[in-house]
């Protein structure tokens, strides 16, 4: 076993304001485009929750997660009433936007959600002086900025109203952003790029993608960009603390928590969490039943335990809870030990010194995870879990695994460690100064007219006065300026008698794309026996359960559901069957569908489909009507979307 020490790490701390000097530059850097990059735990947030206290400045703030959005929320009102802030007031100033908050809302008698939205991008509280933030997911501004229904007296309302009535917008966590995505947050980096409002467009991330050339492709100017980051030192506020990063071989995370058996019993008696993330969601579920015979051997109650993951934290108003505690609405900091997936990478509070955790599929999951320990100064222990399976699929891991062996005993900087985790990607960018982020990733080519559809179908929604509508097209950037015409192209082919139904249909299927920010997938409700429920992926369901293969899918008053005779545990399938799921796919030339497997080769079968020699009703359609069919297989080759069953024709805007 490889252990390495992780040096404790801290940020400046001005005397007077408390803030670090990334804090300071994100509220006073007059660029209005800015990408951040700071270690978790360094407090990129809580530098908008004080220009939201101390300044009265109103902030809308974007995260990925309704738990992380939950979270900032709650924490955010807890600090204002600490601030001196009545309940009511930290209650009024503060709003979430999320499906959560909004069946609260319908369970309090209000209906008219959209409506009530569109009046918060104005203000949350007129009557009480302060600062205001709302908190949201992407999905949620989303419906408000391209509404499927116009609100009463309220059409007008839309993206310039955001940019004049908030000091800052964020985007936290913006390296979960999808190219698909990416036009939500480009719309208001490109407008506040031109100076349209007030407002100062920033991405947080402790893990960053390169996304600057995407914004300058398009038209945000290079010299209106700040590119800042966290200076790490040894002296001023303490971010992590010694950590002893350890690097473990064994089979599975149950040997691996027997290993550990009596560190996690001594951090229990102490007062502290223990935190274990798993790389797959379905070794979660499979091994809960030995999961909790190592807990109580420990002398730990399991109900003192809390699953955090997609499928538990899908789960609602729990009456039966199984050895473990679940669901999206109890407290993390209320339990002893968190078992999770991924989806603890963000969006969960917790105050962890033992981590037990494995790897994740790319570096930048190991980064996240090993940053949830030992925050402040603590010492920590992060002990990762690998086997020959982990080593072999994962590139990056093998090259982690050889650096932790190289080093082993040593004392090391954090900023050592992300070197090592970003070397791969750093050759393939042109060199910044070393005050620049360290990035993980790359956001491709796509964004950029994926984010032209976005601008290209704000521009056509319904109730935008001629004054919006003028600046968009004034300032409507190139990859916006191509999406237009290339559907404009598609013209000729809806007025064809033979073509026109299926050419219609198939566009509106494309411009649907700009309003599903997330290739999230179809999920299914599963009711187990016992009346609990849960929601899970249907490729998940297929992949790891024999559920499909044995029940019936009924139609439910919510949608599509599953009813078992036991629970999830009974229909686990001995060996995974992997097969690729399959999509129904559309196309401009005829009604007629096809079934494709939904994987990274789907755009490029769905463009050969469209050149199939065979097919005498395409080959009329390319020699009729050779300009809208290739802007067509332009369209889908330069955004990576293809019109779906689930994701284009005849489905309702966004997800909340």
């Amino acid at each position: 076993m490889s252990t390495i020490i992780i040096k404790r790490h801290c940020v400046s701390n001005d005397p007077v304001t408390q803030l670090s000097t990334l804090q300071q530059n994100l509220l006073q850097e007059p660029r209005p485009v800015r990408i951040a990059d700071a270690p978790t735990g360094a407090g990129k947030s809580y530098a908008f929750q004080r220009t939201m206290a101390d300044n009265a400045e109103r902030v809308l703030f974007i995260v990925p997660t309704r738990r992380l959005a939950q979270n900032l929320v709650r924490g955010l009102r807890e600090d204002l009433k600490q601030a001196g802030w009545s309940q009511d007031k930290a209650q009024n100033k503060v709003s979430l936007w999320s499906s959560d908050a909004s069946k609260q809302l319908r369970e309090a008698g209000i209906t008219r959600i959209g409506p009530l939205r569109v009046r918060e991008i104005l203000s949350l509280n007129y009557a009480v002086e302060g600062g205001e933030m709302i908190v949201a997911i992407p999905e949620s501004l989303n419906n408000i900025l391209l509404r499927k229904f116009l609100a009463e007296q309220q059409s007008d309302t839309g993206v310039l109203d955001i940019l004049n009535n908030f000091e800052h917008i964020v985007f936290d966590e913006f390296h979960t952003i999808e190219a698909r995505g990416f036009g939500l947050a480009a719309l208001f980096a490109k407008l506040a790029a031109e100076g349209m409002g007030r407002a100062k467009v920033s991405f947080l991330s402790a893990t960053p993608l390169e996304i600057q050339p995407v914004l300058e492709k398009l038209g945000v100017p290079t010299q209106k960009i700040a590119l800042l980051r966290e200076t790490i030192s040894d002296s001023g506020r303490a971010v992590h603390g010694d950590v002893r990063l350890s690097f473990n071989e064994c089979d599975s995370m149950v040997e691996l928590a027997e290993q550990h058996s009596a560190a996690i019993r001594q951090e229990v008696e102490q007062g502290q969490q223990v935190v274990m993330i798993y790389n797959s969601l379905a070794e979660l579920q499979r091994q809960i039943p030995a999961l909790e015979q190592v807990v109580r051997t420990t002398g730990i109650d399991p109900h003192a335990c809390l699953l955090i993951n997609s499928l538990d934290d899908s789960r609602a108003d729990i009456t039966n809870p199984g050895a473990f505690s679940a669901g999206r609405n109890l407290e993390p900091e209320q339990f002893k030990i968190l078992i999770a997936t991924a989806s603890v990478e963000m969006g969960v509070t917790f105050k962890a010194n033992l981590l037990l955790m494995e790897p994740g599929f790319e570096p930048l999951n190991f980064l996240q995870r090993y940053g949830r320990a030992a925050r402040g100064n603590y010492q920590g222990q992060v002990i990762v879990r690998w086997d020959d399976g982990l080593r072999k699929r994962f590139d990056w891991l093998r090259r982690l695994l050889k650096w932790a062996t190289k080093h082993d005993g040593k004392m090391l900087e954090i900023t050592d460690l992300s070197a090592e985790l970003t070397r791969k990607t750093q050759k393939q960018f042109k060199s910044y100064p070393d005050d620049q982020p360290l990035y993980f990733g790359k956001l491709s080519n796509r964004a950029a007219y994926a984010a032209g559809l976005y601008w290209h179908v704000m521009m056509r929604q319904k109730g935008l006065n001629q004054f919006i509508k003028n600046h968009l097209q004034t300032h409507k950037p190139i990859p916006a300026k191509a999406i237009s015409q290339m559907l404009a192209a598609l013209s000729a082919l809806e007025q064809d008698s033979q073509f026109g139904t299926a050419a219609q249909s198939w566009r509106e299927g494309f411009e649907q794309q700009a309003r599903v920010l997330r290739d999230i997938g179809k999920r299914i409700r599963v009711v187990e026996a016992s009346g609990e429920y849960f929601e899970a992926a249907e490729t998940w369901l297929q992949r790891e359960t024999k559920i499909l293969e044995c029940c019936p899918i009924l139609l439910g008053d919510k949608g599509e559901e599953i009813h078992l005779d036991g629970s999830l545990q009974d229909y686990y399938r001995d060996q995974k069957k992997y097969t690729p799921p399959m999509v129904t796919i559309y196309f401009p030339h005829t009604q007629s569908t096809a079934e494709l497997k939904d994987d990274f080769e789907l755009v490029e079968n769905w463009c050969r489909e469209l050149k199939n020699p065979r097919d005498m009703l395409l080959q009329a359609a390319w020699d009729d009507y050779p300009e809208a069919m290739a802007a067509a297989e332009k369209l889908v080759r330069l955004t990576g979307l293809v019109v779906c069953e689930d994701s284009g024709v005849d489905t309702t805007s966004g997800v909340i």
